[in-house]
């Protein structure tokens, strides 16, 4: 009886650690379940979000390189302005002796009473007292020719003491630039607006 009794209990024992193998088994095998489907979910979620943040930097990239190539081709357009504004600069310096006075006697028109015109150093042989003189008769007023030269690259600044008015080309070309360096921009790169 006695070996009865061990055997049914050796017999519970071995049913009952089948039975917790079996379960603990079904139960691991739905935790490694579980766990691959996380895994998944999270792999997946994971290439979506990679492919969203990959494409931003991809669109922010492209988006810095147009900017930048539109900061280049500004300055290209820029450059080729400053070559255009000079060169002109450099005509009108050019320009035969009787047309260049006729600009600068365009000029003196401006002068009033007692004004001194203050010249460039390379208008010396150009713009002379006798000049300054016929020009002051045209216009009425009296004018005197500085002894002393400016720095400038042509044109004439009068002045009378207290302030001067600034007819050096280039200060012209710079004012004359500001109101007609759109339109020079579209003849020049064919960009109407």
């Amino acid at each position: 009886m006695e070996n009865k009794i061990a055997a049914k209990i050796v017999s519970d024992a071995v049913k009952m650690s089948n039975s917790t193998r079996e379960e603990g088994s079904a139960k691991a095998q739905e935790t490694i379940e579980r766990a691959r489907n996380d895994v998944r979910i999270f792999r997946e979620q994971n290439m979506r979000e990679t492919e969203i943040l990959r494409r931003e930097i991809l669109e922010r990239k492209e988006s810095v390189a147009r900017l930048e190539v539109k900061k280049l081709a500004l300055k290209a357009k820029q450059r080729v302005l400053d070559a255009a504004f000079a060169r002109a600069l450099e005509a009108v310096r050019a320009l035969p002796k009787d047309k260049y006075l006729k600009i600068i006697e365009g000029m003196l028109a401006f002068a009033e009473d007692g004004d001194v015109v203050k010249i460039a150093e390379c208008d010396a042989k150009i713009i002379t007292a006798a000049f300054v003189k016929k020009a002051a008769e045209k216009y009425g007023v009296k004018l005197t020719l500085s002894k002393e030269y400016v720095d400038i690259r042509g044109g004439v600044i009068l002045s009378n003491g207290s302030y001067d008015k600034n007819f050096a080309l280039e200060t012209e070309f710079d004012a004359l630039r500001e109101e007609i360096e759109p339109d020079v921009a579209a003849e020049i790169f064919g960009e109407r607006k």
